[in-house]
């Protein structure tokens, strides 16, 4: 079998249903903060926290927490890497303001981040992960991936089984042992996989002439404006009643159903960048007050296009 970032996604929308509960607490955990906000740093925590296999174990814990650091890290990717900017002082001057009003409750989203762009690099970045893994000081002198892969699923397995200890996985994110748990799951279905792929013996193994798949026969449409322009029909269309209100925990979904749909193939600033990615960072948005809010709106060289659009008078109550 031959796992697709998609045969993940099952379990992380349950992991989102729990990160989306009225009654979840979120509180603030104390990690280390970017210093020097250049591609090199970014780039550094980036790989250790997404293209690594995570083996520290830890106490079980219920409580879940996130740090400064886990919001900056997006931001700063985005910034530096997907559109390949250089830092401005006012941008610098902004991160360090927002770290005093940082508001840990209203990091859900930003954990939900964490867990998909790690399975997303998991399935498409392997030879990184397996790479950076090496590195670690468990692995010193052993190249044999068959064997490493064998520890690491001994290691996963043993810590499902017990309910006092769990994975530590992102570091800058501290998760209760139930999503830490469902993460581990995955892990282990997509180690086991992989060994299969390592081990496979063409042996008594029977061939049929006929290959089957799915067709994917959706229609893409290019989007000839910019991605802001995009963001802002959406919401627009939202705001007037002519599309469902976007739900917590469905913002994601909503963004890649929505570039499956429409090609931003010629939004990209540079040949590195992930335009499906830059437009779901637009649509998150950010919180302020206990509210999204959209800052590209409010800039004074931006121009709405869609403000215009009426209400609609028929949408369902």
């Amino acid at each position: 079998m031959i796992l697709h970032s998609l045969h993940f996604a099952k379990k992380i929308d349950d992991i989102n249903q729990i990160l989306w509960k009225d009654e979840l607490e979120i509180t603030s955990l104390s990690r280390m903060i970017f210093r020097k906000f250049n591609k090199k740093e970014v780039l550094h925590y980036y790989d250790l926290i997404f293209k690594n296999f995570p083996l520290e174990i830890e106490e079980a814990n219920q409580e879940i927490s996130v740090s400064v650091f886990a919001t900056e890290i997006f931001e700063l990717h985005y910034e530096l890497i997907e559109l390949d900017n250089q830092l401005s002082i006012d941008k610098k001057n902004e991160l360090l303001e927002k770290r005093k009003t940082f508001k840990p409750e209203h990091n859900s989203e930003t954990i939900e981040d964490f867990i998909s762009t790690f399975f997303h690099c998991l399935v498409y970045n392997y030879e990184d992960f397996l790479a950076n893994t090496l590195k670690q000081h468990y692995f010193v002198g052993i190249n044999d991936e068959t064997k490493i892969l064998l520890s690491i699923l001994n290691r996963y397995k043993s810590v499902l089984k017990d309910k006092t200890k769990q994975i530590d996985l992102f570091w800058c994110v501290k998760l209760n042992k139930q999503i830490s748990d469902l993460i581990l799951e995955m892990l282990i279905e997509f180690i086991e996989q992989r060994l299969n792929l390592l081990t496979i013996s063409t042996e008594n193994l029977s061939i049929g002439n006929e290959l089957n798949y799915v067709e994917n026969n959706i229609f893409s449409i290019d989007w000839n404006g910019s991605q802001q322009e995009l963001c802002e029909l959406i919401l627009e269309l939202e705001k007037k009643g002519w599309i469902a209100e976007i739900k917590n925990g469905d913002r994601r979904k909503f963004a890649n159903s929505l570039t499956k749909i429409f090609n931003l193939t010629s939004t990209k600033k540079n040949k590195k960048s992930n335009q499906n990615n830059s437009f779901y960072q637009l649509l998150k948005g950010e919180f302020e007050n206990n509210e999204r809010i959209y800052p590209f709106m409010e800039k004074e060289n931006y121009k709405k296009q869609f403000n215009g659009i009426i209400e609609n008078e028929n949408k369902l109550k």
